[in-house]
């Protein structure tokens, strides 16, 4: 409504979310889901931390990315 050049009071926004029904999305702090194991010896290097490749297909990485979405 501020957009749109008209002044509100909060109050007002509330009492009409409430009447229809609305409601503000509330984010979760984001927690990683695994956790490390210390007893574990890691995982060796295999690429040496070159990553040049002679062709496609050579060499291949990948990366997982968490995207924080609605559905969870």
């Amino acid at each position: 409504m501020r957009r749109n050049g008209r002044q509100v009071n909060h109050k007002r926004v509330e009492r009409m979310m409430r009447e229809h029904g609305t409601r503000g999305i509330t984010r979760r702090p984001r927690r990683g889901l695994t956790r490390p194991d210390r007893k574990v010896a890691p995982s060796p290097d295999l690429v040496g931390r070159d990553f040049t490749a002679i062709g496609p297909g050579t060499k291949l990485g990948s990366e997982i990315t968490d995207l924080p979405t609605l559905a969870g």
